[in-house]
């Protein structure tokens, strides 16, 4: 996040000095297609190349420093780039390991970040995924978040019905619920159940993610998940979009008080 929060500033301090690609490149003696890369986000400049650049466009050197900083973090490899994930996945653990907060929505499945092993492993297993001690790995350490003493990721999931309803048969059932039950009781998890008897909602079609990071990393995204993978969106107007459908979903749900009751007659 932080290397398309960096290539988005390069992008519009170049337009701003009217500097185009190609001069921009010229300028590090490289292809267009670097440069494109940089603004993308997809790679970080090295030290000397973002010196040029602030020159180039004429950043003060306050600006320059800001942006130094941001590209010495961008330039940190994390935790999940060695884990092999599928690149859209690789993405979405990368942001949310930068994020502040997470609002999400669910219709079938329990939320990674409240999974306990063997709904994880039954879940994994379904999907057939080859390796399935590294993405079970993988939802560990993203889980560890909601505990760091530091700065712990704030959750607010809503659940639909239907995922309670889904585990409901299984063997782990109870320690599911039990889970959720703990999770809820944590001053940064809020969680919500949207019952049947709520009718019709603004999500019929399928759940989402939204995002939030301090100013200087991002701009608030928006995360799509489907079968065979996911997209990312960070157009502002469609964020905004699925911030207000999330504030209607969690309107229509219980209340945490409600919904801590709802899932403890399941146990």
């Amino acid at each position: 996040m932080r290397r398309r929060r960096l290539g988005d500033e390069l992008r519009r301090r170049r337009e701003a000095a009217n500097v185009t690609v190609e001069a921009a490149a010229e300028e590090l003696d490289c292809s267009v297609g670097k440069i494109r890369h940089i603004e993308s986000g997809r790679n970080a400049p090295k030290k000397p190349e973002l010196t040029s650049l602030a020159s180039l466009y004429g950043m003060d050197e306050e600006t320059h420093a800001v942006l130094e900083e941001i590209r010495r973090e961008a330039s940190k490899p994390g935790w999940w780039s060695i884990a092999r994930l599928p690149p859209s996945l690789q993405t979405y653990v990368g942001a949310e390991a930068d994020a502040l907060s997470v609002r999400t929505f669910h219709v079938e499945l329990v939320p990674g970040l409240l999974q306990v092993e063997r709904y994880a492993r039954a879940v994994n297993e379904l999907e057939g995924v080859a390796n399935i001690d590294r993405q079970v790995e993988v939802r560990r350490r993203r889980q560890e978040r909601l505990s760091d003493d530091e700065q712990p990721l704030v959750l607010h999931a809503v659940i639909s019905e239907a995922v309670l309803r889904r585990v409901a048969s299984a063997d782990y059932a109870k320690e599911q619920f039990r889970h959720l039950l703990a999770m809820a009781e944590r001053p940064n998890v809020t969680i919500q159940v949207l019952p049947f008897s709520a009718g019709l909602h603004v999500s019929l079609n399928g759940g989402f993610v939204l995002l939030d990071f301090e100013p200087d990393v991002s701009l608030p995204c928006a995360y799509l998940e489907y079968a065979a993978g996911g997209d990312f969106v960070d157009d502002q107007v469609m964020v905004a979009r699925m911030a207000a459908k999330f504030d209607s979903l969690h309107e229509m749900a219980m209340s945490e008080e409600q919904s801590v009751r709802f899932i403890r007659e399941w146990i």
